[in-house]
């Protein structure tokens, strides 16, 4: 092997073994915990390599000594496994991160409507409430429910019951503010978080979102079906304490009396 390929060969080597460091290195940065440790380690050790990888190359351009060709190319082909195995082990933690990113966002996800569920949707009103006692803002929830959705399961199938859930939370979506919260935490029961929202503003709310989706002709499995929502409103001002509980219980309270004077119908706890 010439001089000029033999000073190539080192130099990749020093530049793979360097490309190893500073990957271990930036994952190191980017992990936390055990794992931190654990890379720092791996990073320094192959930094710490690269002196093994620039010696030779210094040597043989000082001209002191000449580095066999043999050993030039088993350093490179060392130095390249390290850098694309360090890669692939730190695509490994990526893909293991997005994964569990992943797998978080569906079980805090109701699968057949896409909306929050019970869970995701409690665990957000419990934060609002917080900040809304420490802001002064009042606070209102809807609590909704279909209207006789026992009887589209047994008059139409399961199938139809599922498009008109998904057509349902749809309308939501739409009617609904972008800062607003709405989940699905039932059968057919579904609960909406109105962040600084007073009593009237949540009434013209839910009035408007009742009336979305009675006039929306939903068609389903070759029906099409008029649906309504009996809907509970419940609103906590500035200076009260009622818990989540207590909030979530009264606009269960009030949706069920919506349903009681004959559906289709807002009732404000």
């Amino acid at each position: 092997m010439s001089d000029f390929y033999l000073a190539l060969v080192l130099g990749l080597s020093v530049l793979a073994q360097t490309l190893a460091a500073w990957i271990a290195l930036r994952q190191m940065a980017e992990v936390g915990g055990r794992y931190r440790l654990a890379w720092g380690c791996v990073s320094l050790a192959l930094a710490l390599m690269v002196e093994r990888r620039l010696a030779p190359l210094w040597r043989h351009l000082a001209a002191t000594d000449l580095e066999n060709a043999a050993d030039a190319w088993f350093g490179l082909a060392i130095s390249l496994l390290m850098a694309v195995g360090v890669w692939g082990i730190r695509r490994l933690f990526i893909d293991l991160n997005d994964q569990a990113a992943r797998l978080d966002a569906l079980a805090r996800t109701d699968v057949l409507t896409g909306l929050p569920n019970r869970r995701e949707v409690l665990e957000r009103i419990a934060a609002e409430l917080e900040r809304a006692a420490r802001t002064g803002h009042p606070t209102s929830l809807l609590m909704f429910d279909i209207d006789r959705f026992k009887r589209v399961n047994d008059t139409h199938g399961h199938a139809a019951g599922d498009c008109v859930l998904r057509a349902v939370a749809a309308i939501a979506r739409a009617s609904l503010r972008r800062i607003d919260v709405c989940g699905r935490v039932g059968g057919e029961e579904f609960l909406v978080l109105l962040p600084d929202a007073d009593a009237e503003a949540a009434l013209a709310a839910a009035e408007r979102l009742r009336a979305a989706i009675a006039a929306r002709a939903m068609h389903c499995v070759d029906q099409t079906l008029h649906i309504t929502v009996s809907v509970g409103v419940v609103t906590r001002v500035p200076g009260e304490t009622a818990s989540l509980d207590a909030l979530v219980q009264a606009a269960d309270l009030a949706l069920y009396a919506a349903k009681d004077a004959g559906r289709d119908r807002v009732v404000v706890a």
